[in-house]
């Protein structure tokens, strides 16, 4: 049924992920043995308006999720971006969530593209279908210290109004940029919950992203690699961490906070294919590398890198199983860390959900995903956090995990 639909132009794809783990050491708290589990299902309708009715280069792109459960990083006093379960988050426990509806339009022979409607940043901006090679949340989607960085960094399954422009100038050489809203609201249950709030009433600006990617292919063997840079500014008014209206430490004054407009972030991205084991395209070991970087005074997270290694296909006669090992450094904000540790000194509430002065943390996770049988994957994970919160004084967390998907 479903390659007839596709035929008349009509893409239908349904997909289950589920995703558990169970804390063997480490947290906030003794908190050995704590379980969680989370899942989404996800529904993706793609339309080919060609061949439906004759337009040329158009198509509309509709999805929608389920998410619900539980977030074991919680547990653990853990409420960074290194979530051990990356499909916890917003778009949990409501039946339908609407993830993105747009549509695109192909110029100059597939050398152009517009894309226009209501969709996240991170389907086009910095993203990589290795990432989720991984479950932790650090990585699965995007790197999330550009989502936590900036509010204008929309990303999945939370969209804003928008258009995006890509251009092909060269074979293996793209250019693209956009315009999107800045929703202040996402993160307020009504949009976190049913992503049908259409309206503009929270957004304070447009977040403008600019994005440079060489797609070169190496040797005889075609080893392919992406290679992205890119700086996007935030164009919204944001609370400095340290400073207060008159430029002095905020925790010693007591005073409002100094508000400026606008954020900037920068991010460098490759991932390259070392050896090949198979036609497609992602079938071999790649070698994968990343840094963000976002504006400080009023950023949580300064610094982002990450090293890993992806492998598709190692063992033969398994061609469907994927092999992944990545190491995630974030490094807090030194303006926020500053305002942490006056705060600490006088006894006081610190932001960022901290209980002392964070300072960075580092994830180290491997992971080997089994295809069991068409359509289904099975994938133990485990991962070690360095500093949970991005505090030293939080004991250092074990975590195993599984993740199951199904496609249907």
């Amino acid at each position: 049924m479903l390659p007839a639909l596709a035929k008349k132009g009509i893409g239908l794809g349904v997909d289950y992920v589920g995703e558990s783990g169970i804390i063997l050491n480490g947290g906030r708290t003794d908190v050995t043995g704590s379980a969680g589990y989370a899942h989404q299902v996800a529904v993706q309708v793609n339309l080919n308006w060609q061949k439906l009715i004759g337009w040329k280069g158009f198509m509309t792109h509709t999805a929608f999720v389920n998410r619900a459960g539980h977030n074991l990083s919680t547990d653990a006093g853990d409420r960074s971006v290194t979530n051990v379960q990356e499909i916890y988050g917003g778009g949990g426990n409501v039946v339908v969530h609407l993830v993105y509806t747009y549509g695109t339009q192909d110029f100059m022979n597939q050398r152009m593209q517009l894309a226009f409607g209501y969709m996240p940043v991170n389907i086009d901006f910095s993203t990589s279908p290795l990432y989720c090679t991984f479950m932790n949340n650090s990585m699965c989607g995007n790197p999330k210290t550009e989502t936590k960085g900036s509010a204008g960094y929309s990303n999945t399954p939370n969209a804003v109004y928008a258009a995006r422009l890509r251009v092909w100038p060269l074979h293996g050489l793209y250019l693209q940029s956009g315009v999107y809203g800045v929703n202040r609201g996402i993160g307020q249950p009504k949009y976190t919950r049913t992503g049908f709030e259409f309206n503009t009433n929270t957004y304070t600006g447009v977040y403008i992203p600019f994005e440079i990617g060489l797609i070169p292919v190496f040797g005889p063997h075609a080893l392919i690699g992406h290679y992205k840079m890119a700086a996007a500014y935030d164009s919204s008014p944001y609370p400095y961490y340290y400073e207060d209206i008159h430029g002095n430490p905020l925790p010693l004054t007591g005073l409002p906070a100094r508000t400026g407009r606008g954020k900037i972030q920068v991010w460098a991205t490759m991932d390259q294919m070392i050896f090949r084991h198979g036609r497609g395209l992602y079938d071999g070991l790649y070698l994968m590398a990343g840094y963000v970087h976002n504006t400080p005074h009023n950023s949580p997270y300064e610094h982002q890198y990450y090293l890993g290694l992806s492998d598709r296909g190692m063992i033969p006669g398994r061609p469907g199983d994927v092999f992944g090992v990545v190491v995630n450094h974030v490094v807090a904000s030194s303006a926020l860390v500053a305002t942490q540790k006056l705060y600490y000194q006088r006894g006081k509430s610190l932001p960022a959900n901290a209980l002392s002065p964070q300072s960075s943390a580092t994830v180290v996770e491997g992971t080997y995903n089994f295809h069991v049988y068409q359509g289904v994957w099975i994938q133990p994970d485990f991962q070690y956090i360095i500093n949970p919160n991005l505090e030293k004084k939080v004991k250092n967390l074990s975590v195993f995990g599984l993740r199951l998907r199904v496609i249907f």
